[in-house]
């Protein structure tokens, strides 16, 4: 069903509305004094409303009702819902807290409501409300007053903090179309939303501020859908580990809540940030200035150190600052006092007087020089607060613009506290003034990356479900999990399963070479905990020894030949919010301090694989590090894209794990494995 009713509304009908002073129904009938539509008061405790006839129900409104505002108390609201249901409203906003939030006894009532409302759209409960700026529709507790509207939407969880930023945005001039406060998440989903105001011609960009997801694959397909031609900012609170997983793998130990929140934002495509101020620097930057074409910047500054610090921390995000070419510097050197630098950073030193004439006419030059992508003004003291300056910079990128070029300018702002309000001049113009060099160097850094892999970002893959596995909960024994994998195309090490010295002996036997024994007893998850593994056996004796050792565990042992290459892990982990992920990285039974290992939803392809090795830090180990041959990456791709594929089609596997994989010039093949099928997940 459409979110119209919700961000478009004809007619909205305030389910406790008033006119006393300090109540919730005052304050929300005041700000729906601008909506463009109807605004209907439903009370018994008055026969007006800020001069309006009202009605005592819903049931007593004539004719169709889209938007219902419920400011009730919890305890009432499953009743109102019913009645909404009863009349056909579209949607309704339910204000109060009290659901499932404060525990069972509230979670209860919120499944009431729900139950009650039947058809009817549930935005909250526990919420601020929602906004539609460009229609006047405020049919929240925020005060938004008389603002421009623009592209920017904010779909917020958290209510006070969502507020706050809205605030925030609104003294910075970033302009907000649209504003959704999510609450408790009853019915509408963050992916309903962000797949509405996709399709929404007044919404450029949105920006997603979340304290819980769930439902993870639906959030990432909508964001992955949207982000080739809208960006979606998102930052989340509440990181840490997931408890809910027990780590029987090392999947499962590594795949935090954070982590797999990571993984699945950026395979998505969205602009993942760790704070909402650094959200509102990235929307600020990318709704008012052009895209960066690449990834060189040149920096404009009176200050050596500040310039400098730039420079770094836009290095630091991927950002190159570039030595100018000798005619551009020959060029600039004429304009600049002697003891400037014209090599970038772009120095003119403090020459006070000569602000006004060098900002606009550097920018405007760099700007023109193809050899940058961004160009960065740093106003520091005086510059920042010369009226002339901010006026010739203003209409210096006005001039660019018109002139059709499309080199951004972000300008960095150093002043006291009592000059901030100068920016306003810029900011109100497009050009965006961040405080201090980290800000502008972090939405630099997002606007760059952004543009560089946004026509990049691959379709979702599908695959069918397979016939369920017929096996009990557990851990798979290792000779029918390795058949499993065989079946899946993925290549296990020759391995022999005895169950006394003298079958290991005889194994052995028929291996050339050195072999490896480890215990094959399914309960251990992890035989390197337990000193489940023999290396490097070259005698009989040698066999027996390990063999009674190993035993102590369980019968049960696996006889394998020694094999050599670099150890990588992959593996596969059902997460609760997202569901099937697939992870690779650096392997063996340094995984877990490593923790070089990179995760996605599955399953993936196998451009998406190689992209993930190709991000990891140890990625040169893997590429010929030191002339050493370089592993058969196509081979360790396809054993990434099977066991992503495999977990996606069984729903009864929990989890999966490959640790080590050696990976060779020749080939990819997995050397331990542990399979779990996990029919609760």
């Amino acid at each position: 069903m459409s979110l119209d009713p919700v961000f478009n509304p004809a007619r909205v009908a305030v389910v406790g509305a008033s006119d006393r002073p300090g109540k919730v129904g005052s304050v929300i009938w005041r700000n729906l004094a601008a909506f463009d539509g109807e605004a209907i008061p439903v009370t018994t405790s008055a026969d007006r409303v800020g001069g309006v006839r009202t009605v005592p129900s819903l049931a007593d409104i004539e004719g169709k009702v889209d938007l219902a505002i419920l400011v009730v108390p919890a305890r009432a609201a499953p009743a109102i819902a019913r009645q909404a249901s009863a009349k056909g409203v579209g949607a309704m906003v339910v204000l109060a807290g009290g659901f499932a939030e404060t525990g069972p006894a509230g979670a209860a009532l919120q499944a009431k409501l729900v139950e009650a409302a039947g058809p009817v759209r549930i935005v909250g409960p526990n919420c601020f409300g929602i906004q539609n700026i460009g229609r006047g529709l405020n049919a929240s507790i925020t005060m938004a007053g008389d603002i421009e509207a623009g592209g920017v939407a904010l779909i917020t969880q958290s209510g006070a903090y969502g507020m706050a930023i809205h605030s925030l945005a609104l003294d910075e001039n970033l302009r907000f179309g649209k504003v959704y406060s999510s609450g408790n998440k009853a019915d509408i989903g963050d992916h309903e939303v962000i797949r509405y105001l996709h399709q929404d011609p007044d919404t450029a960009i949105v920006c997603l501020l979340a304290e819980s997801v769930t439902d993870g694959a639906e959030l990432a397909a909508a964001i992955r859908t949207a982000s080739p031609t809208m960006p979606v900012i998102v930052t989340k609170t509440g990181r840490s580990e997931a408890g809910a997983r027990a780590a029987l793998s090392h999947t499962g130990a590594l795949g935090t809540d954070d982590a797999v929140f990571r993984a699945a934002m950026r395979q998505a495509g969205a602009i993942t940030v760790r704070s909402g101020l650094e959200m509102l620097d990235v929307a600020r930057v990318l709704a008012t200035q052009p895209l960066p074409q690449g990834i060189r910047a040149a920096i404009i500054t009176n200050s050596g150190g500040v310039g400098v610090e730039l420079a770094d921390m836009l290095e630091d995000e991927g950002v190159e600052v570039p030595e100018l070419s000798p005619g551009l510097r020959d060029r600039i050197a004429e304009r600049l006092p002697p003891i400037g630098s014209a090599r970038n950073p772009v120095d003119m030193t403090p020459i006070w007087s000569r602000f006004a004439e060098l900002y606009p006419w550097l920018t405007a030059t760099l700007a023109r020089s193809g050899e940058v992508d961004l160009v960065i003004p740093v106003l520091l003291q005086r510059a920042a607060m010369d009226e002339a300056t901010l006026v010739g910079l203003r209409d210096t990128v006005a001039a660019l613009r018109d002139g059709g070029n499309r080199v951004p300018v972000y300008c960095c702002w150093v002043t006291p506290r009592d000059g901030r309000g100068m920016a306003g001049m810029l900011q109100s113009a497009g050009i965006p003034c961040l405080e201090w060099p980290e800000r502008v160097a972090r939405a630099a850094g997002h606007a760059v990356r952004y543009a560089a892999t946004r026509s990049s970002i691959t379709p979702s893959v599908r695959v069918d479900p397979a016939e369920p596995l017929d096996l009990a909960d557990g851990p798979v024994p290792a000779t029918e999990a390795a058949r499993i994998l065989a079946g899946y195309g993925i290549a296990t090490v020759e391995s022999i399963l005895c169950v006394t010295a003298d079958e290991a002996r005889a194994a052995a036997g028929r291996i050339d070479g050195p072999v490896v024994m480890k215990t094959a007893v399914p309960s251990v998850a992890h035989r390197a905990e337990v000193d489940g593994v023999r290396m490097d056996l070259v005698t009989a004796d040698d066999v027996r020894r390990a063999y009674r050792d190993l035993s102590a565990l369980g019968p049960e042992v696996l006889v394998q030949p020694r094999l050599e290459g670099v150890e990588m892990v992959v593996g596969a982990v059902r997460d609760p919010a997202f569901g099937p992920v697939v992870m690779a990285g650096l392997g063996g039974t340094m995984v877990e301090l490593l923790e070089d290992v990179l995760f996605a939803l599955a399953p993936i392809g196998r451009s998406e694989a190689l992209d993930m090795l190709a991000g990891l830090r140890g990625f040169p180990l893997l590429s010929g590090y030191r002339g050493q041959a370089e592993v058969d990456l196509d081979s360790l791709a396809g054993v990434m894209v099977n066991t992503g594929r495999m977990i996606s089609r069984h729903a009864e596997l929990g989890e999966i794990d490959l640790n080590p994989v050696m990976a060779t010039a020749s080939g990819a093949v997995a050397v331990d494995w542990k399979m779990y099928i996990d029919r609760r997940a």
